[in-house]
Formats: C-alpha cells, structure tokens, sequence
C-alpha cells in the first residue's frame, strides 16, 4: 500500500510515472525479503527458547498463612534497597514494600533488613500467620539462631518483633525469588525511605496480581 500511495504521490505532484510493472515487482522483492527475514528470525526465537530453562515456582505456605519473599539490591557506593512481596496461600497478591537505604552497599546487611521490612508489611496487611523466605542462606540461620555480628542489632529487633506473629523465617533458591528480585532492582530507581504497595502493585507487567505455587 505504501508502494503504490508513493507512486500515485509522484504521479499527481512530480509527473513522475512508474509503470504499474516496475511497482508490481518492487512489492514482490519486499515480500521476498520479509519471509527470508522472517525465517531467520523465528529460527534464531527457537533457537533461543531451547536454551531457556522453564520458570521454577515457589512453594505454597501452610494453608492459613501468607509468604513474604524478601531481597536485596545493590547501587555500588550509593546505598541499596531491601524488598517485601507478600502473597496469600492461593498465591494472590496481597502487598509489597520496599526501604531504600543510602550508604549501606552490604547485601547481607541489605537481606537481613529486608526480613525486617518483611515483618513491617505483615504488619501493614494485619497479618499474624506468615512466612518469610529469602535467598541468602546464611541471613536465615543467623536469625534463627539470635546470631550477634555486624548486623546484630537488626537480629534482635526482628526476633522481638517477630514474637508478635506466628512466623517463619525460610530459605529458598533464588530461581524462586525473581518477583522480589524485581521489586528490589525497581526500588533502586526510587528516592531513598520506604515504598509501599497495597491491594495493587507497582507494575502488573512485573509482578502480577496472581501466581500459582507448587507444592
């Protein structure tokens, strides 16, 4: 259509005349060179998909309780934020916050603070029966064992905090924290204190309003 609304353009206001051959042709080399375009491009997509290995799920909580997947992003020597995404047992979202902290670039520090904030969205939804996962193994058995270190302090106050809930605080592989992964890498992009998300989130694209658990 472009093709022939061009060459009536030019007949009209350049007395310019292309033969309806010469146009006839053009439109079939275009065609041509789309299908081979296309080809190459579908066969480079599978090629690709082959590799990609298929999205692992994050496993259900008890019935009755929520899960809040928590984790830590990193600005170099600027600071970095600490993110909450809170899901219901049938995997609806429920909230997210995230605390974005200048001058603290220590992604354990960062971890262990997200397990707090973690608790302060509890909070915010009324929850009491919850649990809290996180990646980073070694934050999870430092809370659990009351562990005192370079983040000791934070420790003690989720530990006290904590005895006003029915919670646990869980590991799990970072193949199944990409939604709080995201929130922690969008946090960055915020000023620094604390966002937070009710009812909806921030980006549906990102983090949508339902997922479905494993068992």
């Amino acid at each position: 259509m472009w093709t022939i609304w061009s060459a009536r353009r030019k007949a009209i206001h350049e007395g310019i005349f292309q033969s309806p051959q010469s146009t006839h042709a053009f439109v079939n080399r275009y065609v041509a060179d789309l299908e081979i375009v296309g080809t190459s491009n579908s066969r480079a997509v599978q090629g690709l998909l082959s590799h990609v290995a298929p999205a692992a799920i994050p496993k259900a909580p008890p019935m009755g309780y929520a899960k809040i997947h928590v984790d830590a992003g990193v600005m170099f020597e600027r600071g970095g934020s600490s993110a909450a995404i809170c899901r219901d047992d049938q995997g609806f979202y429920l909230g997210s916050s995230a605390l974005v902290t200048s001058g603290v670039c220590d992604p354990t520090v960062l971890e262990a603070i997200a397990c707090r904030e973690a608790l302060a969205l509890a909070e915010d939804l009324n929850l009491q029966q919850f649990i809290i996962a996180s990646d980073r193994k070694q934050v999870v058995l430092d809370i659990s064992k009351g562990t005192r270190g370079r983040y000791g302090a934070i420790i003690s106050e989720m530990n006290l905090s904590a005895t006003t809930f029915n919670c646990n605080f869980v590991w799990e592989g970072r193949a199944v924290n990409y939604e709080a992964h995201r929130l922690a890498k969008f946090a960055l992009s915020q000023g620094p204190g604390r966002h937070v998300w009710l009812g909806n989130p921030h980006d549906p694209s990102c983090i949508p309003l339902h997922v479905d658990f494993g068992d």
